[in-house]
């Protein structure tokens, strides 16, 4: 029973890859369409080589769960909804309801019956559905403004070192990058696309809500800025349509912090203690407290005079962004892994300075104002967030995969970027 539907699985699985590759591969425009195979290949070989312990524990409670579901079905659905119980080897412990280690425990259950609870397979899966995600949001973007470039894109979400390594095979960031992908997708086809602000059939909005709900459950404090953003930037395309916002850098910026603002108070109104400021603070502070105690040894940020207040890691958090995109330096440590980060750091702040200056002589690029201040204050938002929780700086490496596509996306936009995506031979 357990290998025929595994069988099943598998080759229902195959064919609709098989008509998704072959759809694709038509509709795409040349320059992207040679890009297809080789992105998705590269996220699956790096995917092979994930095996942190954070993933073996995934891996080992989500056997748990199938175990329970083959053994007693009615049971293993009812621990898959709503259970906090978790199973490795002969132990049995509860687990805090709204750990995303559990919710992805419990996805991977289910995967499970596809792979037979094979490791390296679950990874092709969570690769390929995480590379997928990013080329539909590459083609979304592609088609929303023909005239940015599509290198910007492709280098950012398909390509980079650093995203395509840590969200691939079995991480939570391949789970958070792939449903923020599809979101803003959805999002912004339906206030740029053809029939935008139209009236939307229900299947749109039962699709915006369960990816909205998985982007929360898979990690809510990455989750949070991301949909107030996306709500701000919804307000204000629509203030704009109406004659409300001037069409222009200063009003709309000011629309859309008048816009999160709303959203995060719509948020914490109903959110509850999950989003309370106490709770916020104490986790954001414990998260901090334990990694400077698991860091010894190992190249981590300290902030000194931090305090678990608000006014504290308020004034702590400008520095906490810049940790978050310049950590490690070149030359902070030898390891290769550092190295190579730091390198890539380099070319960060390279990027960073050029879009200021090209920002400054008025070739900012071709996006609509109101999306590029929205998706700058989500990475702003998220950098400071993890810079302030997260001093291990491995750790924090792999947190602002979330982020850093984005922020590359938005760099790589203005006139002296494309020219030098256009001299590395990507596509214009």
């Amino acid at each position: 029973m357990k290998l025929a539907l595994a069988i099943l699985l598998n080759l229902l699985a195959a064919l609709a890859l098989r008509w998704w590759l072959r759809r694709e591969y038509r509709q795409a425009e040349p320059g992207l369409r040679r890009w297809l195979l080789p992105a998705l290949a590269l996220r699956i070989v790096a995917g092979m080589f994930q095996y942190s312990s954070d993933a073996q524990f995934m891996h080992a409670w989500g056997q748990g769960f199938t175990a329970r579901l083959w053994a007693q079905p009615a049971a293993g659905w009812a621990a898959l909804w709503h259970g906090s119980q978790v199973w490795y080897g002969p132990y049995t412990w509860s687990v805090y309801q709204w750990s995303n280690t559990l919710f992805i425990s419990k996805l991977l259950a289910l995967l499970n019956l596809a792979t037979l609870g094979s490791f390296w397979l679950n990874g092709v899966y969570l690769s390929l559905g995480c590379g997928v995600a990013c080329w539909w949001l590459v083609r979304t973007l592609r088609q929303l403004w023909p005239a940015a470039p599509l290198g910007a894109s492709l280098v950012a979400f398909l390509l980079w070192p650093s995203v395509v390594w840590w969200s691939s095979g079995i991480t939570k960031e391949t789970l958070v990058l792939g449903s923020g992908a599809l979101l803003v997708s959805l999002v912004v086809s339906s206030l740029y696309g053809e029939g935008a602000w139209g009236r939307k059939r229900l299947g749109w909005w039962l699709l915006l809500l369960g990816l909205a709900w998985l982007h929360v459950r898979l990690r809510y404090f990455f989750a949070l800025p991301l949909l107030g953003s996306l709500l701000a930037l919804a307000g204000v395309e629509w203030a704009a349509r109406r004659g409300w916002l001037r069409a222009g850098w200063r009003g709309q910026g000011l629309g859309l912090l008048g816009g999160v603002a709303l959203a995060g108070a719509l948020i914490v109104a109903v959110g509850g203690e999950p989003v309370s400021q106490a709770f916020v603070t104490s986790q954001l502070w414990g998260n901090y407290v334990h990694g400077i105690a698991t860091s010894t040894g190992r190249p981590h940020v300290v902030y000194q005079g931090l305090q678990p207040t608000v006014s504290s890691m308020a004034m702590h958090f400008p520095l906490a962004v810049t940790q978050a995109l310049v950590r490690p330096w070149l030359g902070e440590s030898a390891a290769l892994r550092y190295v190579g980060v730091g390198l890539e750091n380099l070319l960060v702040v390279g990027l960073l300075v050029m879009a200021i200056i090209a920002a400054g002589r008025g070739r900012p690029g071709r996006l609509p104002a109101a999306l590029v201040l929205a998706l700058l204050l989500y990475c702003v938002v998220l950098a400071g967030l993890t810079g302030l929780s997260t001093p291990n700086l491995g750790t924090l490496l792999r947190y602002r995969t979330v982020f850093l596509p984005w922020l590359l996306w938005l760099l790589l936009q203005n006139d002296y970027a494309r020219r030098l995506l256009r001299r590395l031979g990507l596509p214009d």
